[in-house]
């Protein structure tokens, strides 16, 4: 790869095949990734975990059109939201993307902040052992209860990078991660991890950060910004077009709070706010994944 600059930081990295440009929600990926393309031959493959649904372009921050026809986009706006996408699917489908754009003669850029998706694109899924009837009959029993909400609670403190991928309904997901915890002892991200099937071709990784006050502030004016470009009549369109607001992609951050304005139960200025407060814990979390992650650069975009 020939050396790029971002944010008048220089980068030599002659074996890197492809770019991931990662980072916490708000930070400035898009800008970089503007940026780097006006340097840099680049087709870009969206590494968040819905901005390849349709119709959800306002609270999932999609890259408006004028950026989609400046630079070449993949993974965006392919699946309705009664759809699965998850790593399994982004790992398979991006590596086979990376061959293609390299092919082209373009550098990939893979830009997002969902870190089991970078993790599975790196090194692979996990390949599952042998599963444990008895755990299992354990924890059908506590659903077929009415205790799924609650055991995707509990996974949430254990494990919330993991729990955050899926909807508590999901109940073979949810009995599967119990399953592989008390079995081995390790929450599932740790386990998934773990497995190795490495890709062929070789990242450049660069974790985009800015000082945490600007980032919040940030996060806190992007949120404002979405409610103005309509994000209420978004969440109400996804329901006439027949979406429901319990379906995974939909239950969401920005989604999820509208819901419940829309249902009475906040009003709208603790709608605003709580939108505002999950966005930051949900960087925050971000952050502390990304620095407990090997990574080539960081860089701070202050």
């Amino acid at each position: 790869m020939n050396p790029i600059k971002i944010h008048n930081q220089q980068i030599e990295a002659p074996e890197a095949d492809y770019i991931i440009l990662a980072g916490p929600t708000g930070v400035g990926k898009t800008e970089t990734v503007i940026q780097l393309a006006s340097e840099q031959d680049i087709e870009v493959i969206s590494g968040d975990s819905r901005q390849i649904y349709q119709y959800m372009d306002i609270g999932t921050a999609t890259p408006e059109a004028e950026i989609l026809e400046l630079v070449p986009h993949h993974l965006i706006n392919q699946l309705t939201p009664d759809t699965t996408w998850d790593a399994s699917s982004f790992y398979r489908q991006t590596r086979n993307i990376i061959l293609e754009i390299i092919d082209r003669g373009k550098l990939p850029v893979v830009v997002g902040g969902a870190g089991l998706y970078l993790d599975a694109l790196r090194d692979g899924l996990f390949n599952e052992q042998q599963k444990h009837p008895e755990l299992r009959e354990k924890y059908q029993a506590k659903v077929d209860a009415g205790e799924a909400q609650d055991l995707w609670e509990k996974l949430l403190k254990l494990d919330p990078e993991y729990a955050e991928t899926f909807h508590f309904n999901n109940h073979k997901k949810l009995m599967r991660a119990f399953e592989i915890y008390d079995s081995t002892g390790k929450i599932p991200s740790q386990v998934f991890a773990e497995s190795k099937d490495p890709f062929e071709k070789k990242d450049l990784f660069v974790v985009l950060d800015r000082d945490r006050k600007i980032l919040y502030e940030r996060i806190d004016q992007r949120v404002r910004g979405m409610l103005d470009a309509g994000l209420v009549s978004e969440c109400q369109s996804l329901l006439r077009l027949g979406f429901t607001a319990d379906m995974y992609p939909i239950r969401t951050i920005g989604y999820k709070e509208v819901y419940a304005f829309l249902r009475g139960e906040l009003d709208e200025a603790d709608m605003i706010s709580t939108i505002q407060k999950n966005t930051r814990n949900f960087a925050k979390r971000q952050l502390t994944w990304f620095r407990n992650h090997p990574f080539d650069y960081w860089i701070d975009l202050g």
